[in-house]
């Protein structure tokens, strides 16, 4: 089993955000990859009715995504995390507009939809 935190940092060069991932389980787990993209982030206005903490309201728009226009490796890959390992996957919106934001971590491994979330506020 899976579990993820997700971190934010706001600094001048933009809203740091590091996924870490922690292998709970009992077992080893092995992350396969289609791409050099590990983890992807996405903010959503932190607006709306009908969202949790925890994910997007239904009609929050998506304001921002790292893997947006980016270009990753196109080779499949593996990793894998022992029992209590964690891994911990990083990224920069650079440039931030002001507003609240819900902010949603998301490993990219196939067959695995862990993810966090995170609210912030960037002045």
């Amino acid at each position: 089993m899976l579990d993820a935190t997700l971190a934010t940092v706001d600094r001048e060069s933009g809203l740091e955000l590091a996924l870490t991932v922690t292998n709970e389980g009992d077992e080893p787990i092995t992350l396969r990859f289609r791409t050099g993209q590990r983890a992807d982030f996405a903010a959503y206005e932190s607006v709306g009715a009908g969202g949790s903490r925890d994910e997007p309201a239904p009609d929050a728009d998506l304001v921002w995504r790292y893997g947006d226009g980016r270009l990753f490796t196109q080779a499949l890959d593996s990793e894998t995390l022992q029992p209590g390992a964690s891994t911990t996957y990083e990224g920069t919106w650079a440039d931030p507009p002001p507003g609240a934001f819900l902010i949603v971590g998301s490993l990219t491994a196939d067959s695995n939809d862990t993810s966090a979330t995170a609210r912030v506020t960037v002045d």
